[in-house]
């Protein structure tokens, strides 16, 4: 099943999405701060049990527009709710991982007629001290010009962290250095004045709050969680099955397979099983 690329209108700019299939939609919105890339092995899975899967990457990353500073949350979900609109998705499935699972709440909120469902694949419901705990291994790096050269390898070290904190067996080998040359692409696309503000702890912290949780209380349409037994967002997937009125949860064993080619097809059953009923 090919892929095929295109921009979709919104009215802040244009989303990039790839898309593959036929059929009824399933909208896959990445782990920030990666592209719709991330899904490329899993896309034709969906396609070949009848769905239309469309990937965007969203509002500042990837080839998508920039125009996104200090947005809310409720902003990204807008914008891509718009261009789910300019290719005409309705109704669909919404799948999102992290970040992408507050935006895909922040959907289902704003267009229950639309958006029928929702995959969120780690919920970002953290306490403080956890949070705080999930930053530890990128505290200190930066991109700015430093004496001691470490800016050189910055966007190469924050990769490969990124890639050990969504599954901590990950490792650098010959035969995964393509996939930090992947990430890393999707990295560098953030641009420097974002990347670098991203890794002052003030900035961070600087940031409103969003009570993911919360939102997801007031959620009516169905919703499964998502969650591995290495997954450092763990800690949020009970708390999410609480709040949401209707829901219910899936484990993956050992490492989450998002990332794993192998494991594509495992993937895709639950999210066709889930988009069917």
């Amino acid at each position: 099943m090919p892929l095929r690329f295109g921009f979709a209108d919104t009215l802040s700019g244009q989303l990039h999405f790839r898309a593959c299939g036929a059929g009824p939609d399933i909208v896959l919105l990445p782990w920030s701060p990666a592209s719709g890339r991330m899904y490329d092995h899993l896309m034709p899975h969906l396609a070949r049990a009848g769905f239309r899967a469309i990937a965007f990457d969203l509002a500042g990353t990837g080839r998508s527009h920039k125009k996104c500073q200090n947005w809310t949350v409720q902003q990204y979900a807008t914008d891509v709710l718009e261009a789910c609109g300019s290719l005409h998705t309705v109704p669909y499935t919404v799948i999102g991982g992290r970040f992408g699972a507050s935006v895909a709440v922040e959907m289902l909120l704003a267009a229950p007629a639309q958006v029928t469902g929702a995959v969120l694949d780690g919920v970002l419901g953290l306490a403080p001290e956890e949070l705080r705990k999930m930053t530890l291994p990128t505290t200190g790096l930066s991109p700015k010009l430093s004496g001691d050269g470490a800016h050189r390898g910055f966007a190469f070290d924050v990769t490969v962290r990124t890639l050990k904190d969504w599954d901590p067996g990950f490792e650098i080998t010959q035969e995964t250095l393509p996939l930090v040359y992947e990430f890393m692409r999707d990295y560098l696309e953030l641009g420097y004045d974002v990347i670098a503000a991203g890794a002052e702890p003030d900035a961070r912290s600087g940031k409103p709050a969003y009570d993911v949780l919360a939102r997801l209380g007031e959620v009516s349409q169905r919703v499964l969680v998502m969650t591995s037994d290495t997954d450092n967002l763990a800690p949020a997937y009970n708390r999410a099955l609480e709040r949401a009125r209707n829901s219910r949860g899936h484990k993956f064993a050992g490492n989450h397979p998002v990332l794993t080619p192998a494991r594509a097809a495992e993937y895709a059953q639950l999210l066709v099983t889930f988009a069917r009923r």
